[in-house]
């Protein structure tokens, strides 16, 4: 369903690739030894479309068990969540809500196999969405297709992505249906034919502020008639979505919130509004697509920290997911922190704007700063400091 846009924090222009030097596993855009502590990923070594199935399937399989009932329950003018999760269950795939974690922050919240929370707010609770989920496995090599659902909405001059096949967009329609009422049914089943692995099916109606989107697991089912014409209610598409609703198709016991393999015919897609969109770097070879990156500019000192500040700046060319900044006391213990998360397409975040929320109440004494961030890919501890603060 939809999510809803929020603001973005001191995001910095894409960077550019062109005139790096190449190699069969990507353009690396930046020289890592330029700043404090680089964390430099590996693009997947399986094909794109391979990849962003791979990484929905990842999202929708990790397991864990309910420590104590916690929900997520919102209510708005044309749709709602009303999710309820019990103490002792097991349940799989991360949790439906508004957050955008990705799969490797998710793992962060869990202690030993469980996971739970202390809000009903889908803005609170770490979790994903239909979008951020989809956003997550393209942004294992992609950096920038990002945002929210109007970033894959074709009328709109924030497309992103691509349509899938030949039919009629208007420009700045507010609906997938009017869309679909531009063109004739025949033009969009033939571009539900041109779908693929990896590729998107999307719905949205902006006046009721709805939307929705699923991948492809594999490529469409096609059904002709003997006339050559395609059977719509005999033609299909296999897709994974993450939902606002438990799956009650499951016949093995699972509990998700992840629709798995559910098989849509064309008269069902179109019957919801949805249309076909694809990616443009489907069509890239790797060796022109940017090494994912996520870098420390500069090292943040004992002297700095025991000011109750920090001035260095995380940065990356992929969408930072969270940054995370923990105190621990000389035993190791937790103090305090402060996670910052909820981001569509931030690429730059300055630690200054954060510190005061983390050192206000602090007392004197001995501590360790531990400095964590991730972007879709994988996560990566930049900054640990050992440091005595005297306010």
């Amino acid at each position: 369903m939809s999510e809803t846009n929020n603001e973005v924090i001191d995001t910095e222009n894409e960077t550019e690739a062109e005139n790096q030097p190449k190699n069969e596993n990507g353009i690396l855009t930046i020289n890592p030894d330029d700043y404090y502590k680089c964390v430099v990923f590996e693009l997947p070594k399986e094909n794109f479309r391979d990849a962003a199935v791979n990484h929905m399937r990842a999202q929708s399989s990790i397991e864990w068990v309910c420590s104590k009932d916690f929900a997520v329950s919102e209510k708005w003018d044309h749709w709602g969540i009303n999710l309820q999760w019990k103490e002792g269950e097991k349940y799989t795939g991360i949790p439906y809500s508004d957050t955008k974690v990705s799969l490797e922050e998710f793992k962060t919240y869990m202690v030993d196999g469980t996971f739970t929370y202390g809000s009903s707010k889908w803005k609170e609770v770490p979790g994903n969405a239909c979008m951020s989920s989809v956003f997550n496995s393209i942004q294992q090599f992609e950096p920038n297709v990002a945002g929210w659902s109007n970033q894959l909405m074709p009328s709109f001059d924030t497309f992103q992505a691509v349509i899938c096949g030949e039919y009629i967009v208007p420009s700045g329609v507010r609906s997938t249906n009017a869309i679909i009422t531009a063109n004739k049914l025949e033009d969009i089943y033939e571009a539900f034919t041109n779908l693929k692995k990896g590729d998107l099916v999307i719905t949205t109606n902006y006046d009721k502020s709805t939307s929705h989107i699923r991948m492809l697991v594999e490529d469409p089912t096609i059904v002709k008639t003997a006339a050559g014409r395609i059977n719509p209610s005999r033609s299909s598409v296999k897709t994974i979505e993450q939902t606002n609703a438990f799956d009650t198709q499951r016949k093995d016991g699972v509990k998700t919130t992840w629709f798995v393999d559910h098989v849509y015919t064309f008269d069902a897609l179109i019957e919801k509004n949805y249309i076909p969109i694809t990616l443009e770097i489907y069509n890239k070879d790797k060796s022109e697509c940017e090494i994912p990156y996520l870098y420390l500019d500069e090292e943040i000192t004992p002297a700095i920290l025991a000011k109750g500040t920090a001035i260095s700046t995380i940065k990356s060319n992929f969408p930072i997911r969270f940054m995370k900044a923990e105190l621990l006391d000389n035993e190791g213990n937790f103090v305090k922190d402060i996670v910052v998360h909820d981001m569509t397409n931030t690429k730059s975040i300055n630690l200054r704007n954060h510190m005061i929320k983390l050192f206000n109440g602090l007392e004197n004494g001995d501590y360790t700063f531990v400095l964590t961030s991730g972007i879709a890919i994988g996560n990566a501890e930049l900054a640990r400091v050992d440091f005595t603060y005297n306010k």
